[in-house]
């Protein structure tokens, strides 16, 4: 199972707590980070709970209450096209066998890279701390513990990056989000973007990028507000007709199969016995069992005579022969 961040010898000791609305979540980090503090950042809003994980001022780890990182792991892996469907249900069906998570069959089996690993789950990170900073109501704590284990393949966060994304969510909070909620869509169009490639993911696309992800996000929002690349819009004219061209197709496939049952059902005749049983045949059918059980008696009347004068005849015929004698 991939490792998690392990927290040992907790103190339970506050260094500083307050609400997101009174301070930006970048200035929260921004003070760990120089006090050079090691613990966790606890982070609650109305629908979630975040965690930030921090070693001697650094960004180590991220994590939240509502999925956990193995789940964003994979959903990466599998939306963005890393993995097929079929690789998947095959590692899906032997888990319980092996006693092993998903994730840990996906590696066992080589189909997820430690170095695809590595970035993907160092890119959930980074995903989990631009989704907290577009929070604006919640409270926050900082506890000190005496240590904390660091996570296998995570490369820590850049604080330094985290200063563009901060501005562009004071000035375009609307367009962070957008991108933020639309990571699995595939790309539209570019326009003079070279580092994003059409009908891929946004994702596939930050996946393959060789710069940090925040570093990533950042310039493609940027370049979204700029109108220099879109995500697919549903009422584009090519893919409305063709979307309607799909529904009315299917449409028209169930019409017919509700028509050709309609027709099987009322051209079938189903010839139902209406006959009535009068008390007539059951005064017939009870007669005919008397006459059958008289019969039955007058035959063994019959039978059982001749038996006794045979052996009558018998048993007379021994006495004689025994009187002679």
């Amino acid at each position: 199972m991939p490792p998690v961040a392990i927290i040992q010898k907790s103190t339970a000791k506050i260094a500083f707590a307050g609400e997101i609305r009174d301070k930006k979540l970048i200035d929260v980090f921004t003070e760990a980070s120089i006090s050079g503090l090691t613990g966790v950042l606890k982070l609650k809003v109305a629908s979630n709970e975040y965690y930030f994980y921090f070693v001697r001022g650094s960004l180590i780890y991220s994590s939240n209450l509502k999925k956990n990182m193995d789940t964003t792991v994979i959903d990466i892996i599998k939306y963005s096209g890393f993995i097929s469907r079929e690789k998947l249900l095959r590692c899906e069906k032997h888990k319980s066998k092996e006693m092993k998570t998903i994730l840990e069959m996906l590696i066992d089996e080589g189909f997820v890279s430690m170095l695809l690993y590595s970035k993907v789950i160092s890119l959930a990170i980074r995903i989990n701390v631009i989704e907290a900073m577009l929070e604006t109501d919640g409270n926050y704590s900082f506890e000190i513990k005496a240590k904390i284990d660091s996570v296998q393949g995570v490369r820590p966060v850049p604080l330094t990056l985290l200063t563009p994304i901060s501005t562009l969510i004071e000035e375009n909070r609307g367009a962070v989000k957008k991108v933020t909620d639309s990571l699995y869509s595939e790309i539209d169009k570019c326009d003079g973007v070279s580092y994003l490639k059409p009908n891929q993911s946004f994702l596939h696309n930050a996946i393959t990028d060789d710069s940090d992800y925040l570093k990533f996000f950042a310039t493609a929002v940027a370049d979204y507000i700029d109108k220099r690349w879109s995500f697919p819009r549903f009422f584009l004219k090519d893919r409305l007709l063709n979307s309607i061209a799909v529904y009315t197709f299917r449409t028209l496939i169930v019409i017919a199969i509700c028509f050709f049952l309609y027709l099987a059902i009322m051209t079938t005749t189903l010839d139902l016995k209406s006959d009535n049983i009068s008390g007539k045949d059951f005064y017939f059918i009870r007669q005919k069992i008397s006459e059958s059980l008289k019969n039955f008696g007058n035959n063994v009347k019959q039978n059982v005579p001749k038996a006794n004068s045979q052996d009558d005849k018998n048993r007379g015929g021994i006495k004689l022969k025994n009187r002679k004698k």
